[in-house]
């Protein structure tokens, strides 16, 4: 025996490779190793670990494995019933009713009654009987309740003998008594009746020796080897002749008129009606000849029936549990819950029918009706408790989603909110006091207010807050907190577990209108926020989870629905025109400015897609932004495209996607329209006051340079120099303080903001750059050589920017190049990389390039600026630019750019 490191012992198993399989399975036959190799090998490899054990069951609940053990165990219970005849009344109806309804045959057996007269007659009566019924065609004779004369040695037909047998002592056989005359013996033996109904005969009973024959059986001369109980079929319009011993010895029947069939010689006691049967189960109206003259003609027709087996009855309660099972796996269970069991029943009921009529076999009819209703209740229950756990755990998830571990969940802050909002209102005092459980007040939080103000006892004060609980009133507290100053009220704040009250006062001066509409709007909120607390708390409780999940899910979609309507609501507030799309671009929401927006545009929010709205709202085509979107739904990230000009506003677009798109909730992109007027009127105004700044300054400079040429002539005296340095020193504090007083202007930044970013051509940026650049370079005979590919994919830039710094870097190096001598551009691009090298020039030292891009110089301004501006503003369209150089030896600039396709 072999143990692993969990302790489980199993010495029923043995390693197969990676399996593990039964001893005397078959499946151990296919062994991918030899039994020797496999128990050598550690215990840790040779029995199930937890880790499988865990994944099974998982497996199992996913393919849905208990049900079928579910179905399983329907099958066993509904056998075993039927086995322990449970169901034996309906079935024995149903037997009933079809044999009732069944063909008739040919009459196989007649009853001879024992009249009078022929009572009267001499001791030999008997043996005449039997030499007529012989002569008359019977082929058998059988005597019921008569005790047949001692006759012929070898009487002219058979003769049966009915005798009652007699059971042994403690022993379930039989015995006959003994037999002394010629006559075959039968058992005269009767089953007990089926709920007050005889329908069942045996067909023989357990001897010492063998089985004991009964009284049909014996007649009708089909004796079989084995001990049966089987179903006598009584139908309604089987006729079983009757007529006397008399009109038999007196000659009134032709000779062969009973040709075939079997007599039975029934006693007066025989006679009478003394059992129920199925021709009258109400009556004791079928007399035990009858009976038995039934089970005689069923067993001379073939026409008996035979319960069926306990295996079969399995199989078929199996068969048709599983086929219900199946067609419910397949199907909706609650929409088939009664056509599919009714369907069944109907077919079961026509099997059992031919069953019964045609191949003599008595079905488990009740046990086989009752299968599809029981399997189809349990999978209809199944379905509906699996249903009502993912709606309730969805209505959860959604419920934790929306709010989290907020303070609303939490609820510890939610007095220091009240706190706050108090002095909003500008009340003067206030007191937030709770409702404990025993009875008692407690203070929560307090504004100029302690809770000894109360002067009223717990029980003095329970019948006021119960007239205000649950009541969005006030009323008024002056007895409550009689030291306060001014009008004091007292509200019901509702609470989870205990009740809140609030107390407090309205200002004595100032707006007091205005502070009770503040007060009448923060308690509502408040009511508001812990009713959604007690929804949210509820549903962990232990008295909550036995409420109806619809209850529940109508609590979790409303409480979501009123927090989604104020998030809407506040989306809407929000200044800058937001819409959300799908990331098929579909969209999903917009807020009320981008409404207004697409109004002005003449589009339709719910059926404009992100392409159609970008299309209608930029100057991009479609190429460039099924690319653009492509980039984003991959990485991720953000992108600014210009927007075209509705109004007087000028705006620009940012396109967002999140970086992990891939996450089923994060599959939304933005589009959000960014007014940027103000930032470029501020643009403006800089603009503006640099030039204004550039005239003065220069007509102030210009004086200080005249003065102090003035100053410096040696013609000048010194009693002639005192008013030009004052004059010099008057203009410069005039430009000192006009520097002042535009400082702010001149410093302010403007935001990277409407810093666009989107697919350009490369190409076409490249391509205008050398010729905007050409005649310059004519100029100074100067040769522009490019290198540029045939066709050009979308490369993340800003063209204006782009095109701006490459024109920067051009004139730089033209300028720096000797005549006759050239400037190359290469424009190469790869898979997600665009590469832009411009190289030239005589050549600048790298220490001098760094200084004069870094602008520590004043020769750092016009064109190196421009490259400064575009090197930094590159950064935010994921883009980078080095630059390299060496006296003599010529100099350059790397763009490295992204690129989508």
């Amino acid at each position: 025996m072999l143990r692993d490191r969990t302790g489980w012992r199993n010495p029923g198993y043995f390693a197969t490779g990676c399996e593990v399989a039964p001893r005397n399975s078959t499946y151990a036959l296919l062994v991918r190793h030899r039994l020797g190799r496999s128990l050598v090998k550690p215990a840790l490899h040779l029995f199930p670990t937890r880790q499988v054990l865990r994944r099974a069951v998982k497996i199992m609940a996913r393919e849905g494995v208990g049900s079928w053990i579910v179905v399983a165990l329907i099958v066993g219970a509904l056998a075993s019933l039927h086995q322990t005849n449970t169901f034996s009344m309906t079935d024995g109806r149903f037997f009933d009713t079809a044999s009732s309804a069944g063909r008739a045959d040919r009459p196989a057996v007649v009853i001879v009654e024992r009249d009078a007269a022929f009572a009267r007659m001499g001791p030999d009566r008997h043996a005449k009987l039997e030499q007529l019924l012989a002569q008359l065609g019977a082929e058998r004779i059988g005597y019921l309740g008569i005790s047949r004369r001692a006759g012929p040695a070898r009487p002219a037909i058979p003769v049966v003998q009915a005798v009652a047998p007699r059971p042994l002592p403690a022993s379930d056989r039989w015995v006959l008594p003994r037999n002394h005359t010629t006559a075959l013996q039968g058992a005269r033996a009767l089953p007990a009746a089926q709920y007050g109904i005889y329908r069942r005969q045996w067909t023989a009973l357990d001897g010492i020796e063998g089985p004991v024959p009964t009284f049909e059986t014996a007649l009708a001369d089909r004796t079989t080897g084995s001990v049966e109980r089987f179903f006598v079929r009584i139908p309604a319009s089987q006729s079983i002749p009757a007529i006397t011993a008399s009109q038999i010895l007196n000659g009134q029947l032709a000779a062969g008129e009973l040709a075939g069939t079997v007599a039975i010689l029934a006693g007066p006691d025989t006679l009478r009606g003394s059992l129920t049967t199925p021709l009258a189960p109400n009556t004791r109206s079928t007399s035990e000849a009858e009976f038995r003259a039934y089970g005689v003609q069923a067993l001379r027709t073939g026409r008996l029936v035979l319960p069926a087996r306990d295996w079969e009855a399995l199989l078929l309660i199996m068969a048709l549990g599983m086929a219900t099972a199946f067609a419910f796996q397949r199907s909706d269970p609650k929409r088939l819950a009664v056509l599919l069991p009714v369907a069944i029943n109907a077919m079961t009921i026509a099997i059992a029918w031919a069953s019964l009529e045609f191949a003599g076999r008595l079905l488990p009819l009740t046990a086989m009706l009752a299968a599809p209703w029981l399997v189809a209740f349990l999978r209809v229950l199944g379905r509906e408790r699996r249903q009502d756990r993912r709606l309730e755990d969805s209505a959860a998830r959604a419920v934790q989603h929306a709010f989290g571990r907020s303070a609303l969940r939490e609820g510890a802050r939610l007095p220091e909110f009240l706190r706050d909002a108090a002095r909003l209102a500008a009340v003067d005092q206030s007191l937030l006091i709770e409702r404990r459980s025993d009875g008692q007040i407690g203070a929560l939080t307090a504004h100029n207010a302690e809770l000894s103000d109360i002067t009223l006892s717990p029980a003095e004060l329970e019948p006021m807050l119960d007239r205000l609980r649950r009541r969005p009133a006030a009323i008024a507290a002056d007895t409550i907190v009689p030291g306060w100053t001014g009008q004091a009220r007292m509200t019901w704040l509702g609470g989870t577990g205990r009740d809140l009250y609030w107390l407090y006062t309205l200002p004595q001066t100032g707006n007091v209108r205005r502070s009770a509409f503040l007060v009448r709007a923060i308690a509502g909120s408040f009511r508001e926020l812990f009713r959604w607390r007690a929804h949210l708390n509820s549903r962990d409780r232990l008295d909550e989870r036995f409420v109806p999940v619809d209850s529940k899910v109508a609590s979790a979609i409303s409480l979501i629905a009123q927090s989604s309507d104020q998030i809407r609501h506040g989306f809407d507030t929000v200044g800058t025109a937001v819409m959300i799309f799908h990331m098929v671009g579909s969209p999903l929401h917009a807020n009320a400015p981008m409404q207004d927006l697409y109004r002005q545009a003449g589009l339709a929010v719910s059926e404009t897609s992100l392409v159609e709205a970008l299309l209608a709202l930029t100057e991009l085509d479609g190429e460039r932004i099924d690319a653009m979107l492509q980039d984003l739904l991959l990485h991720g990230g953000e992108m600014r495209v210009p927007m075209r000009q509705l109004g007087p506003e000028e705006r620009i677009f940012r396109v967002a996607a999140p970086s992990r798109i891939a996450r089923s909730r994060e599959r939304v992109i933005v589009l959000e329209a960014i007014d940027v007027s103000e930032l470029h009127r501020a643009a403006d105004l800089r603009q503006a006051v640099a030039l204004f700044m550039d005239l003065q300054l220069r007509n102030d400079f210009e004086a200080i340079m005249l003065g102090s040429e003035l100053a410096s002539d040696p013609r000048v005296t010194v009693e002639q120099v005192r008013p030009i340095v004052s004059r010099i020193t008057e203009t410069t504090r005039r430009a000192i303080d006009r520097l002042d007083e535009v400082a702010e202007l001149v410093r302010a930044d403007i935001w990277n903001l409407a810093e666009s970013s989107y697919p350009v051509d490369a190409r076409s940026v490249v391509i205008d750059a050398v010729e905007r650049s050409q005649e310059f370079a004519q100029e100074l005979s100067v040769e522009l050589v490019t290198e540029l590919p045939g066709a050009s994919g979308f490369t993340i830039a800003e063209p204006a920017a782009l095109g701006a710094m490459m024109r920067a870097m051009l004139r730089v190096l033209i300028a720096d190049t000797p005549q006759g001598d050239t400037v190359r551009l290469t424009l190469e691009e790869l898979e997600e990389r665009t590469h832009i090298r411009i190289s030239g020039g005589f050549g600048i030292a790298l220490e001098r390039l760094l200084q004069l891009l870094s602008g520590q110089e004043g020769e750092a301004l016009g064109e190196f600026r421009a490259i400064s501006d575009g090197m930094s503003k590159a950064v935010q369209w994921d883009a980078s630019v080095s630059y390299w150089g060496r006296e003599a030896d010529g100099f350059g600039f790397n763009i490295d750019l992204r690129r989508i396709g």
